[in-house]
């Protein structure tokens, strides 16, 4: 039985949502006192690109990256040295934010009787058609943020008033999903 990876589901949330991957660079900069260890400034880094100990780039041998904790790690940084560090980030959504979000959404559409998927290793199942991955991540969209007044994705577009509470707003979402192939529709 194929799953889908709660990737796939967390890039389209961040399409629909405008949450784009940025580079920080010239990067994060840090002058050596007394610690190896150094914190990077955006909250939600995904890959660190390049790491520069006083303007020579490390190998990624010569450094570790802890995205959970957002740290980087220069073992034998000394006194005085000057460390840069280029990454990429998403501004406003770490994935664990998302993820715990997808959740909530797979509990409103279990819910609504819509269907229940399961999470287990970072992957849906039963594996939802391309529909209804873009029926999650719509409901999830709406959780994160209830007042944009318009979703869309290739094949579905929703346009909903910013004055509908964010249950009635996903009760509709979801009813009309179960019955409208159509693609487009209002939340009136």
């Amino acid at each position: 039985m194929a799953e889908t990876p709660l990737s796939t589901l967390e890039t389209l949330i961040r399409y629909i949502l405008g949450d784009y991957l940025k580079n920080m660079i010239p990067g994060d900069i840090f002058t050596c006192e007394n610690s190896t260890v150094f914190t990077l400034t955006e909250p939600n880094a995904k890959d660190l690109l390049e790491v520069f100990k006083n303007d020579i780039a490390l190998t990624s041998g010569q450094y570790s990256f802890d995205y959970l904790s957002n740290k980087v790690t220069v073992p034998g940084a000394l006194s005085g040295d000057i460390i840069e560090m280029q990454y990429t980030y998403y501004p406003n959504y770490s994935s664990t934010e998302i993820q715990a979000y997808v959740h909530s959404a797979l509990v409103y559409l279990s819910v609504h009787n819509y269907y229940t998927w399961q999470i287990e290793d970072s992957k849906v199942y039963p594996d939802p058609d391309p529909n209804e991955v873009n029926l999650i991540a719509l409901v999830t969209s709406t959780l994160i943020y209830p007042d944009n007044k318009s979703y869309s994705l290739p094949d579905i577009r929703i346009t909903s008033p910013k004055d509908l509470p964010l249950s009635d707003k996903i009760h509709k979402l979801i009813a009309i999903a179960k019955w409208n192939t159509h693609g487009a529709f209002e939340l009136l």
